[in-house]
C-alpha cells in the first residue's frame, strides 16, 4: 500500500483527505513542517499532501527541502492550501510542487489528481531501492547516503554497487562467498573467494556512516543488516 504523508495543521482537513483516500493508501498526519521532517526521517513515503500555511513556517519551504536538499525530486507533493492567488501558485511550482489544489476542495479530485502523479512516476520507482538511509538509483547505478539530512552521492565501483545492492535486497540474509561470487560474476569465472572479501571491505568503508553495515557470519558469509541488530 502507498504510503502518503499529509502535512496540514487543521484536523479536519486531515480527516476529510483520510476519509477519501484510507481505503487505498496508507495516511500519515503532521501538524507542522517539524513533525513532517520527523515523519520524513522515519520511513519512505511516495507522496506528500502539502498545505502552504504551517505553524512554523511555509509549506513551500518544506517542499524545496524535500525535493532539493534531500534530492528527491522524483517524490510527487501536491499543495492543498487555502491561497488561490497567481503569485502563491508560482512560488509553489518554483519550489518544487508538482500540483496545486485550493480549498475548498473536492475528495475524488483530490484522489484523481494523486493516482495520476503516482502513475506518471511509477516507472522512476521501479529503479529505485530505499533501505534507511542509503538510496539506490538502478537506472545510474548510483548510490547516496543521506546524512544529516542532505544526500550525499557515495563513489562506488560498478562492482562495489552490484554486490551492495544484491546484499540489501536480502536484508538479514547470510549469503556465502559462492553464491555472491556466482551472482555478480556468473558461474564460469576464475575469480576467487578473497576477491569478494576485498570489495566486501572496500564497501564497509564507504558506507560507514550509515545506519547500515555488512557483518560477518564467521565460515558462511556475509549479511546486510542495520549496525544495531
Amino acid at each position: 500500500m502507498k504510503k502518503i504523508l499529509v502535512v496540514d495543521d487543521d484536523q479536519d482537513i486531515f480527516n476529510l483527505v483520510h476519509a477519501s483516500l484510507s481505503a487505498e493508501y496508507d495516511l500519515t498526519w503532521a501538524s507542522d513542517i517539524n513533525s513532517a521532517r520527523s515523519e520524513f526521517s522515519k520511513e519512505e513515503f511516495d507522496f506528500i499532501i502539502l498545505d502552504e500555511m504551517l505553524p512554523d513556517g511555509r509549506g513551500s519551504e518544506f517542499c524545496h527541502y524535500v525535493k532539493q536538499e534531500l534530492k528527491r525530486p522524483d517524490l510527487p507533493i501536491v499543495m492543498l492550501t487555502s491561497q488561490k492567488e497567481l503569485e502563491n501558485k508560482l512560488n509553489a511550482f518554483q519550489s518544487g510542487a508538482d500540483d496545486y489544489i485550493t480549498k475548498p476542495f473536492e475528495p475524488l479530485e483530490l484522489k484523481a489528481r494523486i493516482q495520476a502523479r503516482l502513475r506518471t512516476s511509477h516507472s522512476g520507482e521501479a529503479n529505485i531501492m530505499v533501505k534507511g538511509d542509503l538510496r539506490f538509483d538502478l537506472s545510474t547505478q548510483a548510490l547516496s547516503l543521506e546524512i544529516s539530512g542532505v544526500a550525499t552521492p557515495v563513489d562506488m565501483t560498478p562492482i562495489e554497487f552490484k554486490i551492495l545492492y544484491l546484499m540489501a535486497k536480502q536484508e538479514g540474509t547470510v549469503m556465502s562467498r559462492e553464491v555472491i561470487l556466482t551472482e555478480i560474476w556468473g558461474k564460469s569465472n576464475f575469480v576467487v573467494d578473497r576477491t569478494v572479501d576485498q570489495h566486501i571491505s572496500k564497501i564497509r568503508k564507504k558506507i560507514s556512516p550509515s545506519q547500515y553495515t555488512i557483518k560477518s557470519s564467521h565460515g558462511k558469509g556475509y549479511r546486510f543488516l542495520k549496525e544495531r541488530d
